[in-house]
């Protein structure tokens, strides 16, 4: 178990950005009105999960590795710009408010996610397990971990994945040893990467990739993250058609003190096409013989045959016997006809030499 509240400074330092967001602006509720969020409480992993695959990718399995159903779930009408409007998201928090009259909604108060930027330490403190993954990624104890596991098949040879970021732990704790861990793992290895580090809060912000980062301190987008990164993709080499892994993760790091959420997009895992086999020449032909019939080679000697021209349709060696029964065919009926016509124009010539 982990102390759950911050040490002293940190309990200062929460305590005056908490009186600093009472100055921030508030946006019309009705901004937020559109986004929806269903956690695994009301609904699946499977069907989250199915609405992230895209082309060229078959969702196999999902799973929930660590993390509570408040923790997870699939969100829509999201309200970010630039943004990922629909998916799956995973935090640290919850992605729900708590419900006053639930005696299990003791730990968090706000969504980590929808609303307005009303308070900027929102905080679900849940007392969760850390991500071994994450801890391995940061050198760092992590807490309330929220982590799937997704097996998928591709079909091309390489798989990328869009996903997006925000926290709660901007800007104040972007630079400091309690920044959130979170991670995007192919086959065990990291895929969200961004210039060669591994994506983050202490990456991305304000002063790192700033091109990347959006704050929302005045409120003026519809979330409760105090900031977030714009759409990002992460591409890996895959083998094709062979079940592969993905696991995403986040999770607080040194106490379970403030909420990341982790985005992943609708139809953002997606593969190359499959490579096209070239198709096989037709059974008994020889291409470099012009397309000759096998064992006996266009123009060998006895044959008579000629070397196919470019551009002819190919013959199969069960085809000459019918070809050539049908010219023979052809030719005796021509004969027989010809034969009634002389045989007709004797007759005629006959009855006028008697008449």
């Amino acid at each position: 178990m982990y102390p759950s509240h911050p040490s002293r400074p940190r309990r200062a330092l929460l305590a005056g950005i908490a009186l600093g967001a009472l100055a921030v602006p508030l946006v019309a509720a009705s901004a937020s009105a559109a986004s929806d969020v269903r956690t695994l409480e009301t609904t699946t992993l499977d069907t989250a999960a199915a609405a992230l695959m895209g082309d060229n990718v078959r969702l196999v399995s999902a799973q929930l590795v660590h993390g509570r159903e408040v923790q997870v779930g699939a969100f829509s009408g999201l309200d970010l710009s630039p943004a990922i409007g629909s998916g799956l998201a995973l935090s640290t928090g919850s992605l729900r408010a708590a419900d006053p009259a639930a005696a299990a909604d003791v730990d968090f108060t706000a969504s980590s996610l929808t609303g307005t930027n009303t308070k900027a330490t929102t905080t679900g403190d849940l007392g969760g397990v850390g991500s071994a993954e994450l801890t391995a990624l940061t050198g760092s104890t992590t807490y309330d971990a929220a982590q799937v596991a997704l097996t998928v098949v591709p079909a091309g040879d390489t798989l990328s994945i869009v996903y997006q970021f925000g926290s709660e732990e901007y800007p104040t704790w972007a630079q400091r040893d309690y920044t959130d861990a979170l991670g995007i793992f192919v086959n065990g290895t990291l895929c969200s990467v961004v210039g060669g580090e591994p994506a983050g809060i202490r990456t991305i912000n304000e002063t790192s990739h700033a091109d990347s980062f959006v704050s929302n301190l005045d409120g003026s987008h519809a979330t409760e993250m105090n900031a977030y990164t714009t759409a990002l993709t992460c591409t890996v080499a895959v083998q094709p058609g062979v079940e592969t892994t993905i696991v995403a993760a986040v999770g607080d790091t040194v106490d379970g003190q403030l909420d990341t959420t982790l985005l992943l997009a609708a139809s953002g895992i997606a593969s190359t096409p499959a490579v096209v086999q070239p198709t096989a020449s037709p059974t008994g032909s020889d291409p470099a013989a012009g397309g000759g019939t096998t064992g006996a080679p266009a123009g060998a000697a006895g044959t008579g045959t000629q070397p196919q021209a470019s551009g002819a349709l190919a013959r199969t060696g069960g085809d000459s016997g019918l070809l050539i029964g049908a010219i023979t065919g052809g030719a005796l009926l021509a004969a027989a006809g010809a034969g009634l016509v002389l045989r007709s124009s004797r007759r005629s010539a006959t009855e006028a030499d008697g008449s």
